[in-house]
């Protein structure tokens, strides 16, 4: 912990661009700072998910050096959690990346930031992405004029008398169809071991899948569009009775950003539903542990319309105020997020 508090401010001395007279010829220094400050504050009356405020802020760095298409980067994060003593998660930042024409990739723990895309918050808790910025394991890219796809492994916990071994195996892609359409996947293999020794624990076995279709239009304006819709399924086994469960039903994500007035600030609507069968089987044996998506997808019919002002937006600062609507089996719950990044 020490090591990291006193690591971050080191990192923010070293120059980028080119270093003259140091490391190898061709070699450059390269960095990346950010500051992200979140407030979500969530009034809940559904059963699925659970009232609380995430108010706190985020400190990540890493800085590394670059010869040709390689680099070798070294940093850390930290995260504050306003009301609480101390540092609420930290961890070091220590990686490997390649970049070539088509195909990239990174070993080591690296920032989200290297992903092509995040996924869905039904794989990923919108929270849970406050406080683990990086990801531990592999990660192999490809990308041309009409597809990208990546693959990645992310080690969760290592095998212990007291912890599971836990790790994904997450895959996405897109195939440009037409200059509006897109085909896409998300995909992911959760294995959920045992604690080391003779415990009780059983083996799970989790695959979530979802393809889908996306329309967009008016990237090249201020004015924009979004609809993707898919099919969400879930396999899930207990090892303790071997009987797969497979839920299923269907995903809609709907979003359209106007500008307001003359301003840079921009209004963006969006609207999220699932519709089938309740996902995230055996919540109630393994909860947050094994289920990492928003727990709200638990009911068989969820929908969720956010209204946010995007008030600066560009290419070192992002600052949004959501307020958030969430109807699950004729109960509303709202919530409000503010969300201001600074990086460079």
């Amino acid at each position: 912990m020490q090591k990291i508090r006193f690591l971050i401010p080191l990192l923010l001395l070293f120059p980028m661009g080119t270093a003259a007279g140091d490391g190898a010829p061709g070699s450059r220094y390269v960095r990346h700072v950010e500051s992200f400050g979140f407030f979500d504050n969530r009034e809940v009356q559904s059963p699925y998910q659970f009232s609380g405020t995430y108010f706190g802020t985020r400190l990540s760095a890493d800085w590394g050096l670059q010869l040709a298409g390689s680099t070798i980067a070294a940093g850390g994060y930290v995260v504050k959690d306003f009301g609480q003593r101390g540092i609420s998660a930290s961890d070091w930042t220590l990686y490997y990346r390649y970049q070539g024409s088509r195909f990239s990739g990174a070993f080591g723990s690296f920032p989200r930031r290297l992903l092509l895309r995040e996924l869905p918050d039904v794989f990923v808790d919108e929270a849970l992405r406050y406080y683990t910025p990086n990801l531990g394991g592999a990660l192999i890219q490809y990308q041309s004029r009409r597809a990208s796809i990546e693959l990645y492994c992310d080690w969760l916990s290592r095998q212990s008398p007291t912890e599971r071994e836990i790790f994904e195996i997450v895959s996405d892609g897109e195939w440009l169809v037409s200059s509006a359409v897109r085909l896409g996947y998300n995909a992911r293999l959760t294995h959920f071991s045992v604690r080391k020794g003779i415990t009780p624990d059983k083996v799970y076995d989790k695959l979530m899948l979802n393809p889908h279709l996306t329309y967009s239009g008016g990237a090249s304006s201020r004015c924009y569009y979004r609809l993707t819709m898919g099919l969400m399924t879930s396999l899930n086994r207990d090892r303790t009775d071997k009987v797969w469960k497979s839920p299923y039903g269907m995903l809609c994500d709907a979003t359209f950003g106007i500008p307001f007035a003359r301003s840079s600030a921009v209004i963006e609507l969006r609207y999220r539903g699932y519709h089938g069968d309740p996902l995230m089987s055996d919540y109630e044996l393994y909860g947050t542990l094994l289920h990492r998506g928003d727990p709200y997808y638990r009911s068989p019919h969820y929908d969720r319309a956010d209204v946010s002002a995007i008030l600066l937006r560009n290419s070192h600062v992002d600052c949004r105020v959501t307020a958030s609507f969430h109807f699950t089996e004729g109960v509303m719950d709202n919530s409000q997020q503010i969300h201001v990044r600074l990086f460079f």
